[in-house]
């Protein structure tokens, strides 16, 4: 059925969109999400298994901890859900150490999973002073994904600050990890990717093109 949009100006300057069957713009929007495929819910989710290790050694409060797993990783893990992925979790306890380079060494790593460390802060050597609330990475061969309990936050802006959670494991499910950064150019591209990806998990549950992307890493990921 075909329908007919008027759009016009008001009063104070905002502009309207009206239908010719009276239907407003989110009335409009609705529709569209509820046709879109986006909006269609697969018949079984993707499992993905997930180690999370918090540091031993990490200085994060009582409190800070709770704040974290019900603000933001409660949060993370239903908007997966919500996306047809379930993360699989394991919880144990791990280590950050140092080798004597200074480099660090995580002690409780396994392969074949999404490894994410819970801990105060990101290595400096990754950090570069710039304070992360996170960071997703390949070392040592491991899948890893580093949060701070400490500067954490769940869904805040659209597009500009999104459930660190979320924002770092998607880097892993597309795939970034596996690509070199080459320039702040190509950087800043994943980034806002990831943003804009992560933003139509929280807003639209958007499923299709997240569940592909972690459906094709975990292919690469256990055929390595």
């Amino acid at each position: 059925m075909k329908t007919d949009v008027e759009v016009s100006e008001c009063a104070e300057g905002t502009i309207s969109i009206e239908t010719n069957d009276g239907m407003n713009r989110r009335e409009l929007l609705q529709h569209a999400l509820l046709v879109s495929p986006i909006a269609q819910e697969y018949p079984s989710h993707l499992d993905v298994p997930v180690l999370c290790l918090t540091n031993k050694h990490a200085k994060c409060s009582a409190s800070q901890m709770s704040r974290f797993y019900s603000d933001v990783w409660n949060e993370a893990v239903r908007g997966f859900t919500q996306c047809g992925v379930t993360l699989r979790v394991i919880e144990r306890e791990g280590e950050i150490l140092k080798y004597p380079s200074g480099r660090p060494r995580f002690v409780g790593l396994e392969r074949g999973r999404v490894n994410v460390v819970l801990t105060d802060c990101v290595p400096l050597q990754w950090d570069n002073g710039r304070f992360e609330a996170g960071v997703a990475t390949i070392y040592e061969g491991y899948h890893l994904c580093i949060i701070s309990v400490n500067l954490a936050y769940g869904n805040r802006v659209p597009f500009l600050a999104v459930n660190t959670v979320v924002h770092e494991l998607l880097h892993i499910f597309l795939q970034d990890i596996l690509s070199s950064r080459r320039g702040l150019l190509q950087a800043h591209s994943r980034e806002t990717h990831v943003d804009w990806h992560a933003t139509r998990m929280w807003l639209f549950k958007d499923n299709a093109a997240v569940r592909e992307a972690a459906r094709e890493y975990l292919t690469r990921l256990w055929n390595k």
